[in-house]
């Protein structure tokens, strides 16, 4: 008979006890227009986030303090509303997916109807 793999049944090694390290964050600027200002009671908000945060993530963290603001800028499948434009850091239309990075703005905003 062959001799035993004497590592087969060790523990995987360890580094000693766990260890807490620090989880990378992201700071992040919502900022709300018309008619979303009012449910947030102010035109903007600093939010902190894990790194690899949605913009999905930013919007849960605001409604979780803020009820009020619950379900207006998320649709029931998690999805920016229709009539909704959330605008990253001033130019390009965001998605709920969207991935932030550390000093993004987002701004929210209702179409603006020209005539």
């Amino acid at each position: 008979m062959a001799p035993a793999n004497e590592d087969a049944d060790d523990p995987p090694a360890s580094d000693g006890p766990p260890t807490s390290e620090p989880v990378e964050t992201i700071s992040v600027e919502l900022v709300f227009y018309a008619p979303f200002r009012e449910s947030v009671d102010r035109k903007s908000l600093a939010v902190s986030l894990p790194a690899g945060a949605t913009l999905r993530d930013a919007v849960a963290r605001v409604a979780d303090d803020r009820p009020a603001l619950d379900g207006e800028l998320l649709d029931e499948s998690g999805e920016i509303r229709t009539g909704v434009r959330a605008l990253l850091n001033g130019g390009d239309r965001a998605k709920a997916d969207t991935e932030l990075a550390d000093g993004d703005s987002v701004s929210f905003t209702t179409p603006i109807h020209g005539g």
